[in-house]
């Protein structure tokens, strides 16, 4: 009596069997892929091809710092990358007067230079303005209740010059935060308790 063999029958389940661990792995690469912030997946792409892209945010922050030092800027606006993107804080101690919501007039000009480095990107990348103080509570009297409103209206002054130089308002978010988004302790390093506070008040333009 001849034996029935299954090997020749069931051999198509050894190539299913590779093609759904395939379409797994394929599909967490993807799933991977989408959480890697756009500041990293240029940065990979960079270290692959070993030629830094003329829009990213890298080649963007450099031309920023090189504006930045050619002025001596450097007490007035500082640029870090990080994972959500390029941002551009302006020292709101020297571009506002305190407690106030409006950009100073003698440095209107140099914040629309500053903003106006970023118009060519404006087509690629989006813009949030935000808008932090320190942990000082507003004085009584003043014009804005709380630090909520003082640093909402202050990145939404910076949103009207980034407006008035070029950007489309649908590129433009603002944002409001108060003293709930302090800087890193590692960043205030060495600083004296003034400094500390005066490096909490900022409005950054954060490139994403």
């Amino acid at each position: 009596m001849q034996r029935r063999t299954y090997a020749s029958e069931d051999g198509w389940l050894l190539s299913y069997a590779d093609l759904i661990t395939n379409l797994l792995i394929f599909f967490a690469i993807i799933l991977s892929a989408a959480q890697i912030s756009r500041t990293r997946m240029q940065q990979i792409a960079e270290t692959i091809s070993g030629v830094e892209q003329p829009a990213s945010l890298s080649a963007i922050q450099q031309e920023i710092d090189a504006q930045i030092e050619r002025e001596g800027l450097q007490e007035l606006i500082r640029t870090d990358l990080e994972d959500d993107g390029l941002r551009l804080a302006l020292n709101s101690g020297l571009v506002f007067d305190s407690g106030s919501g409006t950009v100073r007039a003698d440095q209107e000009p140099t914040v629309d230079r500053m903003l106006l480095t970023l118009v060519p990107y404006a087509g690629q990348y989006n813009f949030a303005v935000e808008g932090h103080t320190d942990s000082t509570p507003i004085a009584p009297g003043g014009a804005y209740p709380s630090n909520w409103e003082l640093s909402a209206a202050r990145a939404n002054a910076v949103r009207s010059h980034l407006e008035g130089v070029g950007v489309e308002q649908k590129r433009i978010r603002v944002e409001g935060y108060a003293d709930t988004v302090p800087l890193p302790e590692a960043s205030l390093a060495g600083l004296t308790p003034e400094e500390r506070l005066a490096r909490h008040r900022r409005v950054v333009v954060r490139i994403y």
